[in-house]
């Protein structure tokens, strides 16, 4: 499997990165939430833009990115702009999400663009045009809050997701029961061993998928996300528990 070198870190290589979502309504909350978070000595940072009042204003959103960036120093950073039916707080008019997305991969200050699999194949072919002139890399995610699909599902939207060009993949599915989990670690270790090409990212969501946060590392996972503050999802659990918890299993 390729590895992919962002900054300081390695994605596909040792333990997986925790990674912590920063948000805030606004500046002040979220340079507090930022300065919380590097405290907790992450491995990278995602900036949830759509947890901002302020999220379609291009030059707030920058205003943003300069604040983190200056907290968070060489760490590899991720934009994503989460839409509401991925469980996010913003949805914006395609348009607009395509420019803001272009806006801040030409800022410089961002390593990794979070580009939703459901925004449509065209979306998802110019933004990765657009972020690979400037040297940003693509995570291209997607989000299921209803139920955990069948094995194969999970691999076939994980290798579609790399035959669309993304450096990174990311699938995060909700777990109605403990099979759930299972179905969602066996399609991971199948990734692994068979189809995954490049690093990617699986989550087992809710309660009865914690498990899949701090062991989805053992089955090919490169990444997990964690809260410094508060959680961004159903079954996050605080960096520091995780970082405990991997430094056990590693």
């Amino acid at each position: 499997m390729k590895e992919i070198k962002v900054r300081n870190q390695i994605l596909g290589q040792g333990p997986p990165k925790i990674c912590i979502p920063l948000m805030g309504k606004d500046l002040a909350e979220l340079l507090a939430a930022t300065g919380i978070a590097v405290e907790a000595n992450a491995d990278m940072y995602e900036f949830r833009a759509d947890f901002l009042e302020a999220a379609a204003d291009e030059e707030r959103v920058e205003e943003a990115l300069n604040g983190i960036r200056s907290l968070i120093g060489d760490s590899p950073l991720i934009f994503t702009l989460r839409s509401e039916r991925e469980g996010g707080k913003k949805t914006l008019s395609l348009d607009k999400y395509i420019s803001l997305n272009q806006k801040v991969v030409g800022t410089g200050l961002v390593d990794i663009l979070d580009v939703e699999l459901d925004r449509g194949e065209e979306t998802v072919k110019h933004l990765l045009s657009a972020s690979h002139q400037k040297g940003v890399f693509v995570l291209l995610s997607n989000h299921n809050f209803e139920g955990t699909p069948p094995k194969e599902e999970i691999i076939s939207i994980l290798c579609r997701m790399q035959q669309l060009g993304a450096d990174i993949t990311k699938l995060a599915v909700m777990a109605r029961s403990e099979k759930d989990v299972l179905v969602l670690l066996e399609a991971t270790l199948a990734m692994r061993e068979r189809y995954g090409d490049r690093p990617f990212i699986t989550v087992s969501m809710g309660q009865k998928g914690i498990i899949s946060r701090v062991a989805g590392g053992l089955f090919g996972s490169a990444v997990t996300y964690a809260s410094g503050n508060e959680p961004s999802a159903p079954g996050q659990l605080q960096a520091s528990c995780v970082r405990y918890v991997l430094n056990l299993l590693y």
